[in-house]
């Protein structure tokens, strides 16, 4: 078993790996592509959205098929789709109609194939490598993430001035290509003996039939709840950081770009470790301790903007702002890890792509209503005021769930949450 675990991970590393590095070097030289031809923000805002809106709208659907269909199949078809619908795009592209509409329409489907891919994916990393090897694999998913992050502008940026827009489509495609067929071989049911198949019911059905069985499980409502309020509250830092950067403390964009690079650095960093460590044991002291940690970080990161510290140089606060997103990234890793582990543990097979989807959608949705609140807010107060409120608010949210022990009681390992399915 240990070995069909372990070839299962190495399969699923090489398959995610290239699939994210590929499409976030594809995204990177888009984004430079639309802005280069276009000379518009607003265009490159539209491929952002498009990018953004089917995840949005679609993980509540794709979560409900994910728990209806197999699993496998899924991943499988939303990888080999992608590389055929690039190249389609490709070939309309390069000999039909060379224009921005179709690099839109190409963003906009991918988006979709993508929500259908990574909510299958998500479901299905418990019953592909079981309960002990649960946090080594979903880390280990973290990692490849954010190394593409990391390695996806500066690649894409590279390759941007040496090659045709094309090339990014066919790089894709290969890497699609590369995931899918990776996919065929990895033993997705490892650990399920569920036999996946249709149960007479409409998707919207089971749609309902997800939403009524979060809301009778207090544990699962509540951990979805406090991380669709953290996205939100959080949603305040890639807003502020760079107005604070730039336009406060008149920094370099250079500056600016090592500073936001940092936080995938440090989310790559302890997803290493944590995919190297045994499951984290003491939950509790992990989710409420990393949320306090991280609340104060970010109270911190408005230093540089606090009355009379104009007067220091940037020389110091740019190491300063460097080590505070450090740590805020490795903070959120050390929540969001054993927040993740428990959902997926705490859910049985049969809903967990719903479970999943509720979640991506709720903070997906509240992560740009965060965008435009503290945007707006940005406008009128200091910075180091509005990242001060958010770092509270988090902290007041942290001393509510811990007082009314909304998931106090079902973090520690002897009191794991036992669900029961509704029939």
């Amino acid at each position: 078993m240990a070995g069909a675990i372990q070839r299962n991970l190495i399969l699923f590393l090489i398959g995610k790996m290239t699939a994210v590095l590929g499409s976030s070097i594809y995204g990177f030289a888009i984004g430079l592509f639309i802005l280069a031809k276009t000379g518009s923000s607003l265009n490159f805002a539209v491929t952002l959205l498009l990018s953004a809106l089917p995840r949005i709208l679609l993980s509540p659907i794709a979560g409900t098929l994910s728990d209806r269909m197999s699993r496998k199949l899924i991943i499988i078809t939303s990888d080999f789709a992608c590389a055929i619908w690039l190249a389609i795009v490709f070939f309309v592209f390069t000999f039909i109609y060379p224009e921005i509409w179709v690099l839109y329409t190409a963003t906009a489907v991918l988006s979709i194939l993508n929500t259908f891919y990574s909510n299958a994916v998500t479901s299905a990393i418990f019953n592909m490598v079981g309960p002990d090897y649960l946090q080594k694999a979903m880390s280990l998913n973290q990692a490849a993430g954010s190394l593409s992050t990391i390695l996806g502008p500066v690649l894409g940026g590279v390759f941007f001035g040496l090659f045709n827009i094309t090339t990014f489509m066919i790089i894709n495609i290969v890497t699609f290509s590369i995931s899918g067929i990776a996919s065929i071989f990895i033993q997705y049911n490892l650990f399920s003996e569920k036999k996946e198949k249709e149960n007479g019911n409409s998707i919207f059905t089971d749609l309902k039939l997800g939403l009524v069985y979060v809301k009778q499980q207090a544990f699962i409502k509540n951990l979805i709840l406090i991380s669709i309020w953290l996205n939100f509250w959080f949603a305040v830092f890639p807003v502020a950081i760079p107005y604070l950067v730039l336009t406060i403390r008149k920094m370099e964009s250079i500056q600016l770009g090592i500073i936001e690079g940092t936080f995938s650095v440090g989310m790559m960093v302890m997803a290493i470790i944590l995919s190297a460590r045994p499951e984290i044991k003491k939950k509790e002291l992990s989710i409420f301790g990393g949320l306090i940690s991280m609340s104060t970080v970010l109270i911190l990161l408005g230093l540089p903007n606090f009355p009379g510290m104009m007067n220091v140089s940037n020389s110091l606060f740019f190491p300063y702002l460097v080590i505070m997103v450090f740590m805020l990234a490795t903070f959120i890793m050390i929540i969001n890890m054993p927040i993740m582990v428990l959902l997926q543990k705490s859910t049985p097979d049969e809903y967990r792509g719903r479970v999943m989807s509720l979640l991506e959608t709720g903070a997906s949705a509240m992560t740009p209503l965060g965008f435009i609140i503290f945007g707006f807010a940005l406008e009128r107060m200091p910075v180091w005021l509005l990242l001060a409120v958010c770092g509270l608010s988090i902290m007041a949210l942290i001393i509510y769930h811990f007082k009314k022990k909304t998931i106090t009681p079902y973090l520690k390992e002897d009191k794991q949450h036992k669900n029961v399915a509704i029939s």
